[in-house]
């Protein structure tokens, strides 16, 4: 990460294209680079210029210190979960390394790919055929998204019994409620609802 002048005094939201910051050398002095951003669309005099990151709230949030209310990028980010010594797909190496890139992989959950996505880690994980969502994925997926609903839901009865108007607290309640509306429309929608394709994977 790095702070660029100026172009950090730009405030960010979800619209538009994509910002993107180029390396490019001087005119007056090739040697030299400087970092160019350009606009992708034709800005009035006096308008105010805004940057789409295209990263989800807890990446903002994480590396910038802010949230947008309405991300069209947002998710919920979903780590801890691993494979262990003990569980049945630790058993063959060669097949586990063949199905995962990492055995302490990061999701970040909101449309049905991730969802999928945390599918494969958990029937790699439990030595679960390679390819469908049958009954025994769909019950792992849901302990896994159920726990974190319950935790998220204790952390928000936290919150709210604290009364302090502080903005502290108001911006957490954010963060927590956004991450558990993607766990819950994860789960009824992608995990529980009749909507699912067995044959995907």
């Amino acid at each position: 990460r790095h702070i660029v002048p100026l172009l950090d005094l730009v405030n960010a939201d979800g619209n538009g294209k994509v910002h993107e910051t180029y390396l490019e050398a001087l005119d007056s002095d090739p040697s030299q680079k400087v970092a160019v951003t350009r606009a992708s669309r034709a800005v009035n005099p006096g308008e105010q210029v805004f940057e789409n990151y295209a990263q989800p709230n807890y990446v903002l949030f994480t590396h910038h210190g802010f949230i947008l209310e309405d991300n069209p990028d947002d998710c919920a980010l979903l780590e801890g979960l691993f494979v262990h010594r003990n569980d049945p797909g630790a058993a063959d190496v060669h097949r586990l390394r063949s199905l995962l890139r990492s055995t302490t992989p990061t999701f970040c959950i909101r449309a049905e790919e991730s969802v999928l996505q945390l599918g494969h880690f958990l029937r790699a994980k439990y030595a679960l055929p390679t390819n469908g969502m049958d009954g025994e994925v769909r019950q792992h997926m849901s302990n896994v998204l159920t726990e974190r609903i319950a935790r998220l839901t204790e952390t928000l009865d936290i919150i709210a019994s604290d009364d302090s108007t502080m903005a502290r607290h108001q911006f957490m309640r954010r963060i927590v409620q956004r991450d558990l509306m993607h766990f819950q429309y994860a789960l009824h929608h992608f995990v529980q609802g009749p909507q699912n394709d067995t044959t995907k994977g």
